[in-house]
């Protein structure tokens, strides 16, 4: 795995070398890997554009036992609002709620605007 940092978003000292190996479970971890780089045509600090997904999938709307999830993505000037039933939400990324979760910890602070649906993988379901 190569990491080319965009030059505008990060400050590195060692761009050219960030380099990882990643394997797999019962892969040979003795083995030096043979793949090429890919070198993106820039690395600027913007999205890309123009990608297609492996998978695609397209996720549609949460349903909860006949309650509905609105989720919207918003457009403030330089930053994105995303909106959980018309309410945006603001998460302490030093205490997370997958990390709450793990803790067994079911209380929530208020502006996670965290939204429980009930029931389990055969009554809540992507449609």
């Amino acid at each position: 795995m190569h990491a080319l940092p965009a030059l505008g978003c990060s400050a590195n000292n060692n761009l050219n070398n960030i380099t990882a190996i990643v394997r797999y479970e019962g892969a040979n971890h003795h083995a030096l890997p043979d793949s090429i780089p890919f070198l993106p045509s820039d690395t600027n600090c913007e999205d890309e554009t123009g990608l297609v997904p492996v998978v695609p999938l397209n996720v549609g709307t949460f349903t909860d036992e006949g309650d509905s999830l609105d989720i919207s993505i918003i457009p403030e000037g330089n930053l994105v609002s995303w909106n959980v039933n018309a309410s945006g939400f603001f998460i302490d990324y030093a205490n997370p709620t997958l990390l709450l979760v793990d803790e067994h910890n079911d209380t929530f602070p208020g502006s996670y605007n965290v939204v429980e649906l009930k029931g389990d993988q055969n009554t809540v379901s992507l449609l």
